[in-house]
């Protein structure tokens, strides 16, 4: 049965399967045609600029992954640099300090005893305390540039001169008032 309607439906409508298509007919058939082998180049124009895309995105990878290497293996010698001083400038900054703790701490006694000796005392702990600032940079310098020998050498005078301003200091306020009160 829908085989004979499907063929009457053809006998009846002989005339336009008989016609030719008009050129209209055929421009649209051709634009859309065209437009559809656009619309695939303009896919496999945007596959290429994926891939393009992609092609960045993995040397920028590349690069951030070699640069955090590289800093990785830089850190031992930031560490090192950060550590501070070498031993031996730690060394001969400690023997410096307690000696200079010592008699600082004979100082401070022999102070109390007279207003002038304080007054004195009070000038020379303003005169440590610019020495010590003075030290402190210069440490910090020392890390930073990690061993250059006139800063080194530099460091070791400052702490020299502080303890031989203590030094002075406790011979004028201690072992001479001491050897003024012995006699």
């Amino acid at each position: 049965m829908g085989l004979d309607k499907f063929e009457k439906l053809i006998k009846d409508n002989q005339e336009y399967f008989d016609q030719e298509p008009s050129m209209d007919h055929m421009d649209k058939f051709f634009f859309k045609l065209k437009e559809k082998e656009e619309g695939q180049k303009k896919a496999f124009i945007n596959n290429d600029q994926r891939a393009w895309w992609i092609g960045i995105a993995a040397s920028i990878s590349l690069l951030i992954s070699i640069g955090w290497f590289i800093s990785i293996q830089e850190a031992p010698s930031v560490n090192k640099q950060k550590m501070g001083l070498s031993l031996e400038l730690n060394e001969i900054k400690s023997y410096y300090d307690k000696e200079s703790d010592k008699k600082l701490l004979e100082i401070n006694q022999c102070a109390q005893q007279s207003p002038t000796t304080q007054k004195l005392l009070a000038l020379t702990e303003t005169q440590l305390q610019k020495l010590s600032f003075n030290a402190d940079k210069l440490e910090n310098q020392l890390i930073l540039t990690g061993g250059n020998k006139k800063l080194e050498m530099a460091f070791i005078q400052n702490l020299k001169i502080k303890n031989d301003l203590v030094n002075q200091m406790h011979k004028e306020m201690c072992i001479q008032r001491n050897n003024v009160i012995t006699q």
